[in-house]
């Protein structure tokens, strides 16, 4: 990654290899992501280590912690509140293992976020570079996985000469003579989870770091790679958030401040008003609509099972984590509804971060979580006027993934979004360094 933004002279090879470094670290976290989401956490932990080990043989860790305004007050109260719910949880340890994890990721994101604003614009072309690649690396991968029925995966399990032992969970492959010979499609869709919240700091980064008729060439071709990828994905929340988030770009773009108050208002609702919803599509009878997908409609029967044990206890909620003990012993002690075509139970967790909070951490966490993301919504309307649509569809596309996807305290899930708020700083600072900034309305 060598930027041709930048005046070799005035900007020799040592002067940017800091930058270099931190951007291949970028690149391959990116791309490692689409690979396997799984490797989501040690790649991020990977590439927070390398921006620690940097600013450190410059002397400016400091600056790593120098504020805290990044991350709002909500969010670090939700933590810490989430952490104070494993004294009464099922499990005490694995809540506050989980939570504490958590609370890394965040204050990983926090010094990412804070050592970027002190970084050259050099370095920071390296990174927005390596960003865009990265991103566009994982979608080729991926788009050539899903073209060929994972063709490359398996290529690769048999020359290393791994066998159903080796891979989990073995239902999801299909062996014929000791080599693996086809790979269920549907594996594919945790992977895809990551690219509808960091499709938008990767445009971004391209608008900082390319001009003219390269970048408008470079953002069709990721954006349009992207809806690719996620289209033939077997993910529909990974759809639905990609859907989200152009229309949240294209109204923010037109109607920046009626954006605003929108997806405040979708997001207050998601928070406080996902209980009656939930109760309310079930009592519709939606989880027979036969012109639903069967994933949709198996999720309307655990968020309605998932919403009635919540008002067992609605205030202080089970505590953190306590869905993954408490739902595998329910499912054995709950009977079928004659109606129900799929198992009526909390799973391992809600399938919808927002009614998993309601669950676990009551309405006191539900509130917290709320103004959390309320606070993040007024810091976007603080941003310049050119940079709101991408924190808005940043912000909608994973408000949107986390409507209906993974659990709240899956290591890997919480990555996704610590590494996303990550790059939006990487962008937000490549943008403004070029002077392309507006003032906000």
């Amino acid at each position: 990654m060598f930027s041709s933004n930048l005046d070799r002279s005035a900007h020799p090879l040592r002067d940017r290899l800091c930058g270099i470094i931190l951007g291949t670290f970028i690149m391959v976290s990116v791309s490692a992501g689409l690979v396997g989401s799984r490797s989501i956490p040690f790649f991020f932990g990977a590439t927070v280590l390398a921006f620690v080990i940097a600013s450190i043989a410059r002397g400016n860790l400091s600056q790593g912690f120098a504020s805290t305004s990044a991350i709002p007050a909500y969010l670090w109260i939700f933590i810490l509140y989430g952490m104070v719910s494993a004294t009464w949880a099922a499990d005490t340890q694995l809540a506050m293992y989980k939570t504490s994890l958590v609370l890394v990721i965040a204050l990983g994101t926090l010094i990412i976020v804070n050592l970027l604003a002190h970084e050259s614009r050099g370095d920071l072309l390296h990174m927005g570079e390596g960003l865009w690649i990265g991103l566009t690396i994982g979608l080729v991968y991926f788009l050539i996985e899903e073209l060929t029925d994972s063709a490359i995966k398996i290529a690769l399990i048999n020359a290393a000469g791994l066998g159903p032992h080796d891979v989990s969970p073995l239902r999801n492959y299909e062996w014929k003579n000791g080599s693996l010979v086809a790979i269920w499609q549907g594996s594919l869709a945790r992977n895809a989870t990551p690219i509808t919240p960091i499709l938008w700091p990767t445009v971004m980064a391209v608008q900082g770091t390319l001009s003219g008729s390269r970048r408008m060439f470079a953002v069709g071709a990721i954006v349009s790679l992207a809806a690719a990828v996620v289209f033939l994905s077997m993910h529909e929340t990974s759809m639905v958030a990609f859907v989200v988030g152009l229309v949240a770009f294209a109204l923010a773009r037109a109607w920046p401040r009626l954006t605003g108050h929108l997806i405040a208002t979708a997001w207050i609702i998601a928070c406080l008003v996902v209980v009656p919803s939930a109760m309310l599509a079930h009592r519709f009878d939606l989880h027979n609509a036969t012109w639903l997908q069967d994933s949709a409609r198996h999720r309307i029967i655990i968020w309605n099972f998932t919403a009635t044990q919540t008002l067992k206890s609605p205030i202080f909620g089970v505590g953190a984590t306590s869905t993954y003990v408490i739902g595998p012993k329910l499912s054995k002690e709950v009977p079928q509804l004659p109606d129900e075509a799929f198992e009526r139970t909390l799973s391992r967790h809600a399938h919808n971060l927002y009614l998993q909070t309601w669950y676990e951490l009551g309405l006191l966490g539900a509130v917290l979580f709320a103004l959390a993301g309320l606070s993040i919504i007024q810091q976007i309307r603080r941003l310049a006027a050119n940079l709101q649509p991408y924190a808005y569809a940043t912000f909608a596309s994973s408000a949107a993934v986390a409507a209906s996807s993974y659990g709240m305290w899956q290591t890997w899930f919480v990555a996704v979004f610590g590494f996303c708020a990550a790059l939006f700083a990487l962008g937000r600072q490549l943008i403004e360094r070029n002077g392309e900034t507006d003032h906000a309305p």
